[in-house]
Order: structure tokens, then C-alpha cells, then sequence
């Protein structure tokens, strides 16, 4: 299964507001942090239902933020994701300013499906988890950026 068809990526407003929190928590602190939504496939939409912070690290060099997740919460994940018949389709992080992927965003993802949305948010998510994202979708030639802003292309509901 690919995500490659889907147009809109619906979500309900407590998983944005779930994620917000956590984004502006982590993000007071100085750090990155990823929040994944699963879900759904309703033709070419994504229905999101649930979102998830695993246990991450989350460190701050010279070099700049990154965040990992250990192959123990992924794998927790994804027994999950199994149970509960739902498909992990959306990543989301926030930088401390500019909202774009870097190499180790491209490099390193959680989704791996062709069509799986990442979502850069700008300044720690302070203005909003739409206000200035970057979205990027996984194309068969790496990730690219949607030609939709993330506010047309992720439906609040």
C-alpha cells in the first residue's frame, strides 16, 4: 500500500491540538521532538485518528537539534499500528526557526511510504501547527515539497 493517491490529509482538532502541546513543550526547552498521526486510507483521503509521541532522544550539538526514536518504540509502534488496523502516514517535528527539511530529515525518516506526509513546523510550533509549515511528501525520488501549503492540503476537523 502506497499514499501516493491521497489529496487531503484529514485530522481532528484534539490530534492538533495533542500535537501542538507537545511541539511548544519540547520546544521551550530548546529541543526537537517527533509526533506521528496514523490512520486511515478513505480514498484519496488520509483519515487521521490517533497521535503518538514514542520515547525519543533528543540532542543539541554544535552542528544543531536532531531527535531519535529507538528501535524499541518504533517496534512498539508498530505492534500497535497492527492491533489497531491504522497506518502511520504523517510525520511531524519543529525547528527552532525556518521551517524546511534538512539532509537528516531526508536521510533518516519514520515513513517510509511512498506518499507519507512530513510536516517542518516553524519556531517551535508558537504560531499554530499550519502557520508557516513545510510540507514534504515522499516520492519515489526522495522527499519533495508538496506544491500545497499545509493549510490546503491537512483538513481540520
Amino acid at each position: 500500500m502506497t499514499l501516493e493517491a491521497i489529496e487531503t490529509f484529514t485530522v481532528p482538532r484534539n490530534v492538533v491540538a495533542y500535537t501542538e502541546k507537545h511541539l511548544r513543550a519540547a520546544g521551550r526547552k530548546g529541543f526537537e521532538l517527533f509526533v506521528f498521526w496514523t490512520g486511515v486510507v478513505d480514498g484519496d483521503r488520509f483519515v487521521v485518528r490517533h497521535g503518538h509521541v514514542p520515547k525519543q532522544t533528543a540532542s543539541r550539538t554544535r552542528r544543531g537539534l536532531s531527535v531519535r526514536v529507538e528501535g524499541q518504540a518504533l517496534h512498539e509502534l508498530n505492534v500497535w499500528l497492527f492491533d489497531n488496523e491504522e497506518v502511520l502516514g504523517v510525520q511531524i517535528h519543529a525547528h527552532p526557526t525556518d521551517a524546511f527539511h534538512s539532509e537528516t530529515d531526508d536521510t533518516f525518516p519514520i515513513v517510509t511510504t511512498l506518499g507519507g506526509l512530513s510536516l517542518v513546523v516553524p519556531d517551535f510550533c508558537r504560531a499554530g501547527l499550519l502557520t508557516g509549515s513545510a510540507p514534504f511528501r515522499l516520492s519515489p525520488q526522495g522527499w519533495t515539497q508538496s506544491l500545497r501549503p499545509a493549510e490546503e492540503l491537512i483538513e481540520v476537523c
